[in-house]
């Protein structure tokens, strides 16, 4: 096992534990009845799946902003 292979294995568990910990902040919130602090937290939770789970998005992301904005001319 080199060190690639356990850099990609760490990083993809830590992706699992983060999401759990946002489902138990979910369900917490959910049961206090406290609704913003809830859909802050789906949404760290859309956050985390689209840039920590797959960071490829972020390419694709960035091309459809750029061609959105047109700042190269």
């Amino acid at each position: 096992m080199d060190l690639s292979t356990l850099f990609e294995w760490l990083k993809e568990q830590a992706g699992y534990v983060l999401m759990i910990i946002g489902i138990i902040i979910i369900l917490i919130t959910a049961a206090q009845r406290r609704w913003t602090a809830m859909i802050g937290a789906i949404i760290a939770i859309a956050f985390i799946g689209i840039f920590v789970l797959n960071p490829e998005i972020i390419k694709g992301l960035s091309t459809w902003l750029n061609d959105k904005v047109n700042l190269g001319g």
